[in-house]
């Protein structure tokens, strides 16, 4: 394993996602290249991309440039925490959640996009556009439509859970006339988007940190237009086809998707991990104390081109021991698979040789 520290301020780095062309790369002179983003920045300097010279080794070569892009439109955004890729545009997600004790909060209910050429334009200074969408909870509101409609048997949602995120916010909503109000119901569950990807039809798959199954296992949502957002800001988006991941997670270590990569044929790896950080005051854990426990893993599974939800199976990939802040993953053309990882102080990048579906 190779490990490269990123030096990104702040040090909290989520997700991973391929971008450019060969043009762009031989450009730069690089071989591979990636977007990150940092979950404690407002989005318009949330994105970061990483290039990797042409030829140098694993661990070295490796260039860190934070974008300053320009929103076009105002409001407060925080949180971003999942990025992917499709039809020459890059997308940025919040994670539609709140604090660690609650409430939800709107400026974390968001989705933006940057096309692919303002992204390599920012390399050389240029500010590219962030076209940005606030959702006010219309994200929340659909995935929790479609765990409803699947049927879908829940984590308990415990109670100082419910009165944190669900009712906090519903009196919030309420007492202020926000225009949001009652897109968020008392039975809902809170949700905590940290993962994305598009299958090969267009959907953007979301992978949920919370809620999980009853059985702990992590849960993934399909989002049938992300575009249809960008183009009514009211748009409340649909959600549908709900998917649970077997083979990893139980009720003594439940776990929650942390990341997630796709091959554009619906091939996917996801790391899942712990529902929350333990000793850091997260009140889901105050619930469910087990919810803190599960190290990171890689799993890898194929999800089914007729089937409209259900159980997937899942492969390991590789087991990160007592390593639990892993926040991003991505499979490169040679075999190898870019981690990132949050640790104390700084951000990592490590790389893991794998062939076959499994470590090499």
């Amino acid at each position: 394993m190779h490990e490269v520290d990123l030096h990104l301020e702040p040090n909290e780095a989520s997700d991973l996602c391929p971008v450019f062309d060969r043009v762009v790369l031989e450009r730069e002179g690089w071989d591979r290249a990636y977007v990150t983003v940092l979950d404690e920045a407002p989005a318009k300097r949330a994105v970061a991309v990483l290039g990797h010279e042409e030829g140098a080794g694993q661990g070295t070569g490796w260039h860190a440039l934070r974008m300053k892009c320009r929103p076009s439109r105002k409001g407060k955004t925080e949180d971003a925490e999942a990025c992917a890729r499709r039809g020459g545009w890059m997308y940025v997600l919040g994670s539609q959640f709140g604090s660690k004790d609650g409430p939800l909060e709107p400026k974390r209910s968001w989705i933006a996009r940057i096309r692919e050429e303002q992204l390599a334009a920012g390399l050389s200074g240029k500010r590219p556009e962030l076209e940005l969408a606030r959702l006010r909870f219309g994200l929340h509101r659909a995935i929790n439509d479609a765990l409803a409609g699947a049927a879908v048997d829940l984590l308990e949602l415990g109670p100082r859970t419910r009165q944190a995120y669900i009712d906090q916010t519903i009196v919030r909503g309420a007492a202020k006339d926000k225009r949001w109000a009652g897109r968020v119901t008392s039975a809902d569950h809170p949700v905590n988007v940290e993962g994305a990807a598009f299958r090969a039809n267009g959907r953007m798959l979301l992978g949920l940190r919370y809620p999980v199954t009853a059985a702990g296992q992590a849960i993934l949502v399909e989002l049938h237009d992300v575009d249809a957002v960008f183009e009514d800001p009211d748009a409340v988006p649909r959600c549908s086809h709900v998917w649970v991941l077997e083979g990893v997670g139980s009720t003594q270590a439940p776990v929650g998707v942390r990341a997630l990569h796709g091959d554009d044929a619906d091939g996917f790896d996801a790391v899942v991990g712990n529902l929350d950080a333990a000793g850091k005051g997260a009140v889901i854990l105050e619930d469910h104390p087990r919810g803190g426990q599960a190290t990171s893993v890689h799993v890898r599974f194929t999800l089914p081109l007729m089937a409209g939800g259900g159980p997937v199976a899942t492969r390991l990939v590789h087991d990160f021991a007592q390593l639990q802040r892993v926040e991003g993953l991505a499979v490169a053309p040679d075999g190898h698979v870019h981690y990132v990882v949050d640790e104390e102080g700084h951000v990592a990048l490590r790389t893991v040789r794998v062939e076959d579906g499994a470590e090499a």
